[in-house]
Formats: structure tokens, sequence, C-alpha cells
């Protein structure tokens, strides 16, 4: 039972950051897709880093949401950092359409 339980819980850990990233994908995918749509210049989002991917996880949202953008037709033109108590809580995001 203990050994069920145990695999239950690697498994959970090693398989949420991986729906996690393609979740956030896709909202960056739509995002992106509905700024287009309605002929958006500018559009400025907020990326949400994840308590205990602050390091390597903050890389990989940004990347992530600057590909989206940047398919749908969108530039970076800023990024500021929003911290809390010292502690990174995310990114403020400006693209502008090429």
């Amino acid at each position: 039972m203990r050994h069920l339980v145990a695999a239950t819980v690697l498994s959970a850990a090693l398989l949420l950051p991986t729906l996690a990233m393609a979740a956030s994908q896709s909202y960056y995918d739509k995002k992106a897709a509905a700024a287009a749509s309605a002929g958006q210049q500018t559009i400025s989002i907020y990326v949400d880093v994840d308590l205990g991917a602050r390091k390597s996880g903050s890389a990989d949202e940004l990347n992530q949401s600057h590909r989206a953008f940047n398919a749908s037709g969108y530039d970076v033109v800023s990024v500021v950092g929003y911290t809390e108590n010292g502690d990174l809580q995310g990114f403020f995001v400006t693209y502008v359409r090429r």
C-alpha cells in the first residue's frame, strides 16, 4: 500500500509541471490569437511565475509567451519584473504589432 501511494505521489510530481506548461502555452496562444484577430496594435499581459518554478520556470513561461505572440505578429517591447516582499511573482510584458 505504501509503495502505491509513493508511486502515485511521485507520478503526480513529475506529471504536473508538464501539464502546467502545456496549459500555459495554450493560454498564451489563445491570448495572442485574440489580440491579433481584434487588430490590437499593443497588448500587455501578466506572466505569472508559479511557486517553486521561479528560476527556470520563469524563463520557460516568458519563452512560451514570446513564441505565441511572435507567431501572431507581435514583438516584445517591454518586460518588467514584479516582486512582492522580495520574491519574484511574475512579469508584465508588453508586445507591439509588427
